[in-house]
């Protein structure tokens, strides 16, 4: 078995996601977005570019592994700096449809060059097979935890 730091495998997962983390908040700070601002405005940016129906919060929430009400603060808060517009969804009269504003699709715009530039440089010391496995490892213990809940 692999050798760890001593704190086990779960303290290296989450360590390295804190220096991630630490290291794109910087990187977004720029843009005036969080992290989780970005995975917000990010997954309604892949909405507007495909233009796909208009997403629920809920649909949001769920596609990001974020709680409904974290979710909704987000949005909340975006909306109030006109970046996102909050409207009834057109299938759903008890939803809200989120979408960018001509504002928030710019934000978009440049946060994600930003956090592309970004995670070239954080994964740069490994190789590029290195990173496919390391998705891949990661997306089978998500799987996995997933079945289990």
């Amino acid at each position: 078995m692999v050798q760890s730091s001593g704190g086990g495998f779960g303290y290296t997962l989450v360590h390295a996601a804190q220096v991630w983390r630490t290291e794109a908040s910087a990187a977004l700070a720029p843009h005036e977005l969080t992290v989780p601002q970005f995975l917000l405005v990010m997954a309604l940016y892949r909405q507007h570019r495909h233009a796909w129906l208009p997403l629920t919060q809920a649909e949001v929430a769920l596609r990001l592994g974020m709680d409904a009400n974290t979710t909704s603060q987000i949005a909340r808060g975006l909306e109030a700096r006109g970046l996102i517009a909050r409207s009834p969804h057109p299938d759903d009269a008890r939803a809200r449809a989120l979408s960018l504003t001509p504002a928030g699709v710019d934000r978009a715009m440049a946060a994600s060059v930003a956090a592309r530039a970004f995670n070239d440089l954080f994964f740069s010391p490994i190789t590029v097979a290195q990173q496919e496995l390391l998705a891949a490892i990661l997306e089978s213990l998500t799987e996995a935890s997933e079945k289990r809940s």
